[in-house]
């Protein structure tokens, strides 16, 4: 396995394209609740998770998003998905002990603001669709990534 994702490079492509938006979500949402005056700095747990969760994205978020800009509506429904699914918000307390998160009063308001935020990128994905594939053909984005095909995840 690469360092891109183990679901895309085994041609879970559709799947992938989920998780990685789902991570990160979950990493913006880790990044808006994290308290960052008391979160340390290089070997303390906040530290350490904030910036690994931002080098994952770097590194995979070119082949993710190489493929999933191929098909924005699919992304749309993607994106839509992970929105929802990131307006619960999970005990981050109990996920990550040692780190020292925002009051839980400041929750609810931060993580709406992150989940409304993602509007504007279903707005652009719908508004300028024409305009991203044309940037995709011009850059070869769109001859590297478009013929990629996704198999389906078996069902349990």
């Amino acid at each position: 396995m690469s360092l891109r994702s183990g679901l895309y490079d085994l041609g879970y492509r559709k799947e992938a394209v989920y998780w990685f938006y789902s991570a990160q979500y979950r990493g913006r949402q880790f990044g808006v609740l994290l308290d960052q005056a008391k979160m340390g700095s290089i070997g303390s747990p906040g530290f350490e998770l904030l910036h690994a969760q931002n080098a994952f994205f770097q590194l995979v978020g070119t082949y993710i998003n190489g493929y999933a800009f191929s098909d924005t509506d699919e992304l749309v429904k993607v994106v839509e998905r992970v929105q929802k699914e990131g307006r619960l918000i999970p005990d981050l307390e109990a996920a990550y002990p040692g780190v020292t998160f925002k009051g839980k009063s400041e929750w609810e308001s931060a993580n709406t603001d992150l989940a409304n935020g993602m509007n504007q990128l279903i707005s652009m994905l719908k508004e300028k669709k024409d305009d991203i594939k044309r940037q995709r053909v011009e850059g070869g984005v769109e001859e590297k990534f478009s013929k990629l095909t996704s198999k389906e995840l078996p069902s349990r």
